[in-house]
C-alpha cells in the first residue's frame, strides 16, 4: 500500500502553489519489510506534523500585515471619517471628545470660537511666562497644560487619554509618537490669512463649518464698519507696525495677525516681504513712516524711552501724535479671538479715525 497524500494551495496573496507531495510523506520504501500495518503507523505519526504544517501555511497566506506611514491611510474604524492634513490623510472620530490641541493662539483660539473646548492645550511662553496671545485666561481655565508649542510632553498627553490631537507644522518631527497615542491632524503653514484658514480648517474637519462661518461673517461685519468710521477711503492710509526686541525693530510679517487686519480693511500695510527682510535698523525707520504707527514692544520699556530717540522723534506719525505703543500680548494673536480684540482696541481707542480728510 503507498500512502501518499497531494494537497494545491493557491496563496491569495501571493498566488504562489504549494504541492504537499514536495514535504514527502513516507516513501513505500519505508514500508518494505514491514508491511502495510507498519507503513501505515508511520503516516498516522507524521500526520499531525503535516496537518501544523498545513495550517502554518493558510495562516501566512492569509495575514497580511498592515503597516502604517504618516502619509499614507491608515485603518479606518466604523465610527471615524478621513480627513486630509499636512502628511497626507487620517481617520479621526466623528465627535471627539478629548481634543488635546498643541497651539495655543493657532488652535485652541478658534476651537473656542466654534464652541469645542480642548482639554489639553500647549502654550507659548515669553520670557518663561505663558503667553496666551490673545486669549485671556478665564477662556482657558481648566485646560489642562501640556508644555510648551516648540517641546509638547508626550508624557502628559497620553496621561489625558486624548482621542484626537491637533498640532502644526511645528510637530512634525513627533508626528509618529503623537499618532501613537491618538488619532492626529497636522495643520499646514500659510503665508496669507492663516487665522481665517485655520478657522475654516477645524470648523471643516470638526464638523463645524456653519459655526466657523458665523464667526467669520460677524468679524467681517465689524470690518465694514469700521471702514465706515474712516476719514479717508482704506487705500488713502498708511500704517506701519513696528515690533521692538531688545534695541532691534522688526517689521510684522505676511502671516501676522495684524497684517490681517489691516489688509482686510483695505489699508496701506509696511510688512516684510520675507522672513530676511524683517529686521529693521533704526537708521532706517524713516522709510516706513506713516500716518500711524502702531509699536509692539517686547522689552518692556516706557513709551519715553523710545520717544527719546531723535531718530523716532523725527517721523512724521511721531511729531503728529499718531504713534501708539500698542499690547504686545494681545496683538501678537494667532486666532479669531484674538483678531477681535484688536479691533476692540481700533474702536475704543478711535486709531484709525484721527487721521484728517484730505485738504
Amino acid at each position: 500500500m503507498n500512502v501518499k497524500k497531494y494537497l494545491i494551495i493557491l496563496n491569495p496573496v501571493s498566488k504562489t502553489r504549494f504541492n504537499l507531495s514536495s514535504l514527502r510523506l513516507p516513501s513505500p520504501s519505508l514500508g518494505e519489510g514491514l508491511g502495510v500495518r507498519a507503513e501505515f503507523r508511520i503516516y498516522r505519526v507524521i500526520k499531525p506534523l503535516l496537518l501544523m504544517t498545513l495550517s502554518f501555511l493558510l495562516t501566512t497566506a492569509c495575514y497580511s500585515p498592515v503597516i502604517h506611514k504618516p502619509n499614507l491611510s491608515i485603518a479606518r474604524a466604523p465610527d471615524c471619517r478621513v480627513v486630509q492634513h499636512l502628511l497626507g490623510e487620517v481617520c479621526i472620530p466623528v465627535e471627539p471628545k478629548r481634543i488635546v490641541a498643541l497651539d495655543s493662539t493657532g488652535i485652541v483660539d478658534p476651537l473656542l470660537a466654534i464652541g469645542i473646548r480642548p482639554i489639553g492645550m500647549a502654550s507659548h511662553h515669553l520670557e518663561e511666562k505663558e503667553d496666551l496671545a490673545g486669549l485671556i485666561p478665564d477662556e482657558v481655565e481648566g485646560i489642562i497644560r501640556v508644555g510648551d508649542v516648540y517641546s509638547p510632553s508626550l508624557e502628559r498627553i497620553l496621561k489625558l487619554k486624548p482621542d484626537l490631537i491637533l498640532g502644526t507644522f511645528f510637530h512634525e518631527q513627533i508626528y509618529q509618537q503623537l499618532s501613537a497615542i491618538a488619532p492626529t491632524v497636522l495643520l499646514q503653514e500659510h503665508q496669507d490669512n492663516p487665522i481665517k484658514k485655520y478657522l475654516r480648517y477645524l470648523g471643516q474637519i470638526l464638523n463645524q463649518e456653519v459655526e466657523a462661518e458665523k464667526v467669520l461673517s460677524q468679524y467681517q461685519a465689524r470690518i465694514a464698519k469700521l471702514r465706515e468710521k474712516l476719514n479717508r477711503q482704506p487705500q488713502e492710509i498708511e500704517v506701519t507696525v513696528l515690533e521692538h526686541h531688545t534695541g532691534s525693530f522688526f517689521l510684522p510679517g505676511t502671516s501676522d495677525a495684524p497684517h490681517e487686519i489691516f489688509a482686510d480693511i483695505g489699508l496701506i500695510d509696511n510688512i516684510a516681504v520675507s522672513d530676511d527682510k524683517r529686521q529693521v535698523s533704526i537708521e532706517v525707520l524713516h522709510k516706513y513712516d506713516a500716518d500711524i504707527l502702531f509699536f509692539m514692544d517686547y522689552v518692556g520699556k516706557p513709551k519715553s524711552f523710545l520717544l527719546q530717540n531723535p531718530l523716532i522723534a523725527s517721523l512724521n506719525a511721531v511729531k503728529n501724535d499718531r504713534a501708539y505703543f500698542v499690547e504686545t500680548s494681545k496683538w501678537h494673536t494667532g486666532g479669531i479671538l484674538g483678531l477681535n480684540r484688536i479691533l476692540d482696541d481700533i474702536f475704543v481707542k478711535r486709531y484709525l479715525e484721527v487721521v484728517p480728510k484730505n485738504s
